[in-house]
């Protein structure tokens, strides 16, 4: 009897093991299960009421990128934004199929996208992500049976793909990086969109970060704090309502390709003397074009060169494309443009 019990218990404790680990998500799985644990606005989710604030962490004194943003969420199809800044506003209503969009300011700059998306849409970047398929490893933490240990503190997965940017002739390596801490998103860099998550904290069945930072360029970073996250309980059906449907503004990625395709005006870029470095070599910047075809940001990609990044991020700004569309709405644009130089050699002086 004792022995059949002593089975019985050894195969119960067995198939808890088993399922213990069936749960624990593959490199494949891990960026579904990160979001599901952490997106406040998924199906299902619980309405709530989001305060923020976002300032430049590296230079407090520094209010070019202050903002506030408020959202009320009520469900994927039924929800209000609020996005203020010294030169831009935009509150945004959606409603069923229904959608109404007001704002002040000739540009939604990129840098404002990338922590609102990251704040209510995190798993965006992520979408088509299979971890799996990238060879390049960096503070994995894995079982021996391959399946994720999320249970120690500190464990941590990253991965890095890369791809090439191309202007035929030239070509650039340029790279994408996803990591996770403990099974939760804690960065994402790509071309344009770079942001960090830390401080979650649990609400409702969510862990939500409190903390999002975002990196622009070398000294430059800037933070968004959660000031207020509560449950939505008793919603006012007048914060919903629509005046009238319009199309909300739009920010499209292209290919380099297509944006040298709409080129009013490139001077050729004149690259300065070097000391140092690589020479000939290669950078890619990632730009940023408002509805009248202006450049309005630049971001530093991969470069051979800090150097020549910031010869010809200074100079593609003063660069005109003709204004972009799509299904003949007025679009923002944004891409990245792949440079090869070849400079001249100066030593330096002794």
């Amino acid at each position: 009897m004792r022995s059949t019990q002593a089975l019985l218990l050894i195969v119960a404790l067995f198939a808890c093991f088993a399922a213990s680990a069936s749960d624990k998500p593959s490199l494949k799985d891990l960026p579904t299960q990160a979001i599901q644990r952490s997106q406040l606005t998924l199906p299902g989710s619980r309405p709530f009421h989001l305060k923020a604030e976002v300032y430049e962490r590296t230079d407090r004194d520094n209010d070019s990128h202050n903002a506030d943003i408020e959202e009320y969420w009520v469900a994927p199809d039924k929800w209000r934004r609020t996005v203020k800044t010294a030169l831009f506003s935009e509150t945004l209503v959606v409603n069923g199929d229904n959608a109404n969009e007001k704002f002040d300011g000739e540009y939604y700059p990129n840098w404002l996208r990338t922590i609102v998306n990251g704040i209510f849409e995190p798993g965006a970047p992520l979408e088509g992500v299979d971890l799996s398929k990238s060879g390049d490893t960096a503070r994995a933490s894995l079982t021996p049976k391959g399946t994720l240990s999320f249970g120690d503190v500190g464990s941590e997965v990253c991965r890095r793909f890369m791809f090439l940017a191309s202007n035929p002739p030239v070509t650039n390596k340029v790279f994408s990086t996803y990591c996770f801490q403990r099974g939760l998103l804690e960065s994402v860099g790509a071309p344009g969109y770079q942001i960090d998550y830390s401080d979650y904290k649990k609400f409702g069945e969510k862990q939500v970060a409190r903390k999002i930072g975002e990196y622009i360029e070398p000294g430059t970073e800037l933070g968004a704090e959660i000031k207020e996250l509560t449950e939505f309980t008793s919603p006012n059906e007048s914060l919903f309502a629509i005046e009238h449907s319009n199309v909300p503004l739009r920010t499209i990625v292209i290919s380099e390709e297509s944006l040298r395709a709409i080129i009013l005006s490139a001077p050729p870029i004149q690259w300065p003397t070097l000391t140092s470095g690589r020479n000939p070599g290669t950078l890619s910047i990632y730009v940023c074009i408002d509805r009248q075809g202006h450049v309005r940001e630049t971001y530093p990609l991969n470069s051979d060169s800090p150097i020549m990044t910031a010869a010809a991020r200074e100079q593609v700004m003063k660069w005109q494309f003709k204004p972009a569309s799509n299904k003949g709405v007025s679009v923002q644009v944004e891409s990245i443009l792949t440079f090869g130089y070849e400079a001249k050699i100066v030593p330096a002086q002794q």
